[in-house]
């Protein structure tokens, strides 16, 4: 979630107003070198965007125009097959002020952590960040987050074939306070939107719905409701009107802040951009008012993964905070990436773990770094098996029948697996097993269940309880055949 609240972020030349959007699209094309030529045109462009009222689609009223912070120029993308390595370059032209991070699946990594595989080079007019990574990655993101609260994400499709691709797209925000019950938002892009193209936009609330200190977030749905009514246009200019009833502003009218995304699909080595930014919306605002965002559950780890804890809080000018282990703070090393971020609505602490192992298992809190020193609970972590089966969704469909089915457990290397018939403990025996090393830390085993036979009882559903152990620990579960 904290990344995710995290995501921040111009098309005529001066060859005059009539240089078309295809033309510049060409003018890209054929550029030989083109890193300085296009950011020399990205200036010129938002000159432009900024000077010029009629070349998008915009509201009657005069509105405030604001820049995501970074423009993606080109991304390569490169897949060593004998070393199971993928090595992706993104290169962006952005203000010095903005941070960049990537999301490797569910961990966060700074942008310049040799350690972790990711490392940037300054050019003269952008920067190339680089990122190598193992094949096993499902999920790639770059993102981009700018001083003014406002973000940009660009994700990676870690599957496409190996390419390198020139991008220009550019958008801008702005948001209209229209009375005491209703707020617009805009995103207007250069080259335009248009309503037969792949992108949505759509909106979220933070607010303080029942604990208080603990911020929700939900998106707002466009089904009416008693409490909010949401309408979208799409035009060259993506408008979307938030409507709140008297009850529901009754409700949080001290902490309120709506959050504003536009996504647009390339279906390409960049499967799709999102521009993002948060205002607070609050009828009543009180001074330093503030609260951690609830927590979300918690994928537990294997060993040797790499392993994210985060904690953010939303608020007014909010106070730095940090991560803490059963009430110690964490230190630095050479196999843990720390980072804080402050912005006058966001306070956001990470912490990062190279290779998960027994030591990263404890409580894990996010606490102010001032003298009041708030403390709101995370999680715990705990290393143990991971079952990779149930009945909804089996890995092996195909070998599923009403003589057995099979279990697929993960874990450290000696992982184990017993089961028992769950009244009267005769123990199960596996007809198969399969076990596959993951990682130098990690395995995979697959046992074959059998179905009942004559020496048990015939049952409709076979109940059985079953513990897997590895030597970080054990998890015991429960199944119905």
């Amino acid at each position: 979630m904290a990344v995710s609240n995290f995501l921040l972020v111009l098309s005529l030349s001066c060859f005059g107003l009539t240089f078309s959007v295809s033309s510049i699209q060409k003018e890209i094309q054929d550029l030989k070198n083109g890193q300085e030529e296009i950011k020399n045109l990205l200036k010129e462009v938002l000159y432009q965007f900024n000077k010029t009222e009629n070349i998008t689609q915009t509201p009657k009223k005069s509105l405030t125009w604001f820049e995501f912070g970074s423009s993606l120029l080109s991304v390569n993308k490169l897949t060593f097959e004998d070393q199971e390595k993928v090595l992706v370059e993104v290169e962006l032209s952005h203000t010095p002020q903005t941070e960049v991070d990537w999301i490797v699946d569910s961990t966060i990594i700074g942008a310049n952590e040799y350690r972790f595989g990711t490392w940037s080079t300054g050019k003269e007019n952008s920067t190339l960040y680089t990122i190598l990574f193992s094949t096993s990655v499902k999920f790639l993101e770059l993102i981009s987050v700018s001083t003014g609260n406002y973000s940009t994400s660009y994700n990676i499709d870690v599957n496409a074939q190996n390419a390198k691709k020139i991008y220009q797209r550019v958008c801008q925000g702005a948001i209209d306070d229209i009375n005491s019950t209703s707020v617009a938002v805009y995103f207007r892009c250069l080259p335009e939107l248009d309503s037969r193209d792949s992108w949505y936009q759509r909106m979220a609330i933070y607010a303080e719905f029942e604990e208080k200190n603990e911020v929700h977030f939900k998106f707002l749905e466009s089904e009416p409701n008693p409490y909010v009514n949401v309408t979208y246009e799409r035009n060259s200019t993506a408008t979307g009107t938030v409507v709140f009833s008297n009850r529901a502003l009754e409700k949080f009218k001290t902490f309120l802040f709506l959050d504003n995304h536009l996504t647009l699909n390339l279906n390409d080595v960049v499967r799709f951009i999102t521009y993002r930014f948060t205002q607070d919306i609050s009828p009543e605002k009180t001074n330093d008012e503030f609260g951690f965002l609830e927590s979300i559950p918690f994928q537990e780890p294997l060993e040797g993964e790499k392993v994210t804890i985060y904690c953010d809080a939303l608020g007014r000018n909010p106070p730095p905070v940090r991560v803490e282990r059963d009430g110690m703070p964490i230190s630095d090393t050479s196999d843990v990436y720390i980072a804080s971020s402050r912005s006058t609505l966001w306070s956001i602490s990470y912490v990062t773990y190279l290779h998960a192992s027994k030591e990263i298992e404890g409580n894990y809190t996010c606490v102010t770094d001032d003298k009041s020193r708030e403390v709101f609970p995370l999680y715990s972590i705990e290393l143990k098996p991971k079952v990779r089966w149930d009945l909804n969704n089996l890995m092996y469909a195909g070998n599923v029948s009403d003589e057995g089915k099979y279990l697929v457990l993960e874990g450290s290397e000696g992982l184990d697996v017993s089961c028992s018939t769950f009244d009267n403990d005769t123990v199960v025996v596996f007809d198969k097993v399969q076990r596959t090393n993951l990682t130098k830390w990690t395995e995979r085993l697959e046992v074959w269940i059998p179905g009942p036979s004559q020496e048990f009882e015939p049952y409709s559903m076979w109940h059985i309880s079953c513990t897997a152990t590895d030597k970080n620990g054990e998890n015991t579960f429960e199944l119905y055949l």
